[in-house]
């Protein structure tokens, strides 16, 4: 039980009101604009992808108060809660806390942690009402986007700072959402420049533990941020918006190891959480069928929980779009990150080594033909990548949509995709269980990462329709084939003594499965049996 109090007092300059779906024919509908299939403005019937777009007008309705949320309301898309902060989200099946093979984006700017592969949920957060739209693409996105995108897509695009002119307050409290909060102000700089200013807090109690005990997972947050978009000239603008966060979150996951203990011993532990971002975004239009666009971005945070890891990353890309004549657009880019951590580790959780930097390298071109103008499309388009762990990995794609009126929409598509190893799936050391012998060296059973970790690969096949029955009922469906190659596994290994320290003689024996991928099998890392149990295919709708 909850309530909520929103005050809203806007300038002389009205907010630019959000237009109401169910008011608009689903003819219109199909000619809304989308731009994270193709990183381009593209409508929908030309859209050779399962997407489902959630509006301003679907998070008004909703009463979701984080992003999560509102994302239940995606077809197709899988949502789980674990405890009070952590939430498990992921398309087409393979979901779990981080799931590896979902990219997503703020604003094209790609929030995936390499260290685990996946989302921080709890700390990707800011006012709903900032939001214009969430695109979510269920399948693969690799041709674009890159690796990781092997699933789907998810793409939050925020408001521009003059959408949001005004004064607002959101406050609300319950018995779970113990207190929650927005106070927020946007407004003009001179005839160029709008801004905008928010401040945000939340205080979430625990939910029941499995025996109805405190589930120790409580937890609050405290943020600010801004954003400002300019106009530069009649053909160039500027946007420059950043975050700030630090907060506090009970870990029921966590915990002791002891070689005295018969296994790991719970703990109420409370992890403290910081970080930021800043992003700028520079477009210049030449014409209306010409733009280019250059984005750079710097994120830092810091996790002080087992693995205590902090990590700093700054990226840069341009992209190209034009017309090609009059039958082809073309969006061509390179893009560069840098990427660095450190960990200080503990007994349960480490990695090796505890400092890395890693660096990417990208290129894509993509080409949509209009074979048929207004009615027939193909589209073709790769992404080239070089990652720290694997090298060069090639994703391309064949897209094709054929849309016979304004009311009915085929398409087809074949893509290969790839997921790139996380930092945990190279260097981890995970121990979770010890014990102590009779006779002999005390034994730590544990997991290793595999440092020759390839790549794993997708290749997907998919088709769609979209058709209009009524005015106001449409039907979207979509199947799709999915051939998976070189999926993670878990491997035993046989015991064998480990030095601790240099400086002295005392051994401990160790059991360590191998986490690896098919074709690492012949590395041969010592006591490690390495076989291949693949996910093979996954048909699905």
């Amino acid at each position: 039980m909850s309530f909520l109090l929103v005050l809203m007092a806007p300038l002389a300059r009205a907010q630019k009101p959000t237009p109401d779906l169910t008011d608009i024919s689903l003819e219109n509908l199909m000619n809304i604009e989308v731009t994270s299939v193709s990183k381009k403005e593209q409508k929908l019937s030309r859209t050779a992808a399962a997407v489902f777009v959630i509006t301003q007008d679907d998070i008004r309705r909703s009463d979701a108060t984080n992003i999560p949320d509102l994302l239940r309301m995606v077809p197709g898309l899988d949502v789980a809660q674990i405890d009070a902060n952590t939430w498990a989200i992921s398309a087409r099946g393979l979901n779990a806390e981080f799931s590896n093979e979902l990219l997503v984006l703020v604003d094209d700017r790609n929030v995936y942690t390499p260290t685990f592969g996946g989302v921080f949920w709890d700390v990707l957060d800011f006012p709903l009402e900032n939001i214009e739209r969430i695109e979510v693409i269920r399948g693969q996105g690799g041709s674009v986007w890159g690796a990781n995108a092997a699933n789907g897509v998810i793409n939050i695009i925020t408001k521009k700072a003059g959408e949001t002119r005004g004064a607002l307050v959101v406050a609300g409290a319950g018995n779970v959402d113990q207190g929650f909060g927005t106070v927020q102000y946007g407004g003009s700089l001179g005839k160029s420049t709008d801004y905008r200013a928010y401040s945000k807090y939340l205080n979430q109690d625990h939910l029941p533990g499995p025996t109805g005990q405190d589930g120790g997972d409580g937890w609050h947050m405290q943020q600010a941020g801004f954003r400002t978009d300019s106009t530069l000239s009649p053909k160039d603008t500027l946007m420059f918006q950043g975050d700030l966060y630090s907060g506090r979150e009970g870990d029921p996951t966590t915990s002791l190891l002891s070689i005295t203990s018969p296994g790991p011993v719970s703990t109420n532990a409370q992890v403290n959480l910081s970080g930021g971002f800043m992003q700028t975004v520079w477009t210049h239009a030449y014409s209306g069928g010409s733009d280019t666009t250059l984005m750079a971005s710097y994120d830092d945070y810091q996790r002080k929980d087992a693995l205590r890891e902090g990590r700093k990353t700054f990226s840069i890309e341009f992209k190209h779009h034009f017309a090609w004549g009059t039958r082809q657009d073309l969006v061509w880019g390179v893009g560069y990150w840098d990427s660095t951590s450190h960990s200080d580790g503990s007994l349960s959780v480490s990695l090796s080594p505890a400092a890395i930097n890693t660096q990417l390298f990208s290129g894509f071109v993509q080409d949509e033909i209009a074979l048929i103008p207004n009615r027939l499309y193909v589209t073709v388009g790769t992404k080239l990548e070089h990652n720290h762990y694997t090298g060069f990995g090639l994703m391309p794609s064949v897209r094709v949509a054929y849309s016979p009126s304004g009311q009915r929409m085929m398409w087809a598509a074949i893509s290969r995709a790839l997921r790139t190893p996380a930092a945990t799936d190279a260097s981890i050391r995970l121990n979770f269980a010890g014990f102590s012998q009779t006779e002999g060296p005390p034994i730590l059973v544990g997991l290793l990462g595999n440092p020759h970790f390839k790549n794993e690969a997708l290749i997907a096949y998919e088709i769609g329709y979209r058709t209009a029955i009524l005015k106001r009922l449409s039907i979207d469906f979509s199947a799709y084939y999915n051939d998976y190659d070189d999926q993670q596994t878990t491997e035993p290994a046989a015991p064998f003594p480990r030095d601790h320290t240099a400086s002295r003689s005392s051994c401990l024996a160790e059991y360590v499965p191998k986490s690896r991928s098919r074709r690492d099998a012949r590395s041969g890392d010592r006591g490690a049996l390495a076989t291949h149990r693949p996910l093979g295919h996954q048909p699905g709708l």
